[in-house]
């Protein structure tokens, strides 16, 4: 009894460190998708984006009574992300969310609680801090875009480190990392896809599925080989390797040969399509000496990604020139607007 009324315990303040971790995230995440001031002027007002966040808001889309408008710095960035009309906000049940999926079972078992990197890999395969949606339907073409049939449609997912596999499972569409800050418009993307962050290895901090056919068969394959080789005990063991598998086992061979190309209706795109800049070069993104440098090296980039798991920690003067504000000041002035001392 008494195990059972400790396990109890340990489980509730899991959550609650959860609830805080996520709404801590998310005013990270107010900086990290600096890209929406570049992707609104390819989209129309009717396209909305949705912000997922845990079920700690009681009033939608109003952020009233979470965040107070003390004038912060905080606040303004999500005063900035409030001021476009086709953003909303939206909220995630975690338990709900994963019941009738493939990686329940990791949660029935209680494999996910004896991770090393708990709070990690639950973001990692639900994707749920913050995910952002793009439809020209409503909040329920979202929920249920794999209903909708409409296949020119794409929804952009971003979310955690990792992994949204089982975001893509659900719904289909794009999913991008936090930890990037897009130049180009992604609808030209194909529908199925990855890019490789090594030349023997993709990365799944950009990937796309479509949510039905082929595409769907291929993320399900995915989550499958994700719930069946689950290791608790790995950081990046739950995403890189299952889609470079994925990969390697489609198209019959080595990823790098099929850098740009596609097999089986799934395209590879190159080191330079998402991650030019490699993370161990990832203090050239604030090296003003590297700006010309940065610029021709990701010329062809669709995005930047700046390795924040890295570069959390590094602060900004609003005066510098380091690449990443320049990018900044470009492609998102909107949010450069709102701070005050670093970025």
């Amino acid at each position: 009894m008494r195990a059972t009324h400790y396990k109890s315990t340990f489980i509730k303040l899991l959550l609650a460190s959860l609830f805080a971790f996520f709404i801590i995230r998310c005013v990270m995440f107010l900086k990290s998708i600096t890209y929406y001031k570049h992707y609104h002027k390819f989209y129309p007002e009717e396209n909305e984006l949705y912000c997922h966040f845990l079920p700690v808001f009681d009033t939608l889309p109003s952020v009233k009574g979470v965040f107070q408008d003390d004038q912060s710095e905080s606040d303004g960035l999500i005063r900035n992300l409030m001021s476009y009309s086709n953003i909303k906000l939206q909220y995630l049940n975690m338990k709900k969310f994963v019941q009738g999926t493939p990686v329940e079972k990791l949660w029935a078992e209680e494999q996910i609680y004896e991770s090393k990197y708990l709070l990690w890999h639950i973001s990692d395969i639900l994707s749920i801090p913050y995910l952002v949606g793009v439809t020209s339907r409503g909040i329920w073409s979202l929920i249920r875009a794999n209903h909708s049939g409409n296949e020119g449609q794409n929804e952009i997912l971003t979310g955690s480190r990792e992994n949204g596999i089982l975001t893509l499972w659900k719904y289909g569409g794009i999913y991008m990392d936090l930890d990037v800050l897009v130049m180009k418009n992604l609808d030209t993307l194909s529908k199925n896809f990855a890019g490789a962050e090594e030349p023997e290895s993709l990365a799944n901090g950009v990937m796309g599925f479509s949510s039905n056919g082929i595409g769907h068969q291929y993320v399900n394959s995915c989550v499958y080989d994700l719930v069946e080789h689950f290791n608790g005990d790995a950081w990046a063991a739950n995403g890189p390797h299952i889609i470079t598998k994925f990969a390697s086992k489609l198209c019959n061979g080595s990823v790098k040969d099929f850098f740009d190309t596609s097999c089986e209706d799934f395209h590879i795109y190159p080191i330079d399509a998402f991650y030019a800049i490699p993370y161990p070069a990832w203090q050239r993104f604030y090296d003003s000496s590297q700006l010309a440098s940065v610029k021709e090296k990701t010329k062809n980039s669709f995005l930047i990604h700046v390795w924040n798991k890295l570069s959390a920690d590094k602060k900004i003067p609003i005066n510098d020139d380091v690449p990443y504000l320049d990018f900044a000041r470009k492609y998102c002035p909107g949010t450069v607007r709102n701070l005050k001392e670093y970025f």
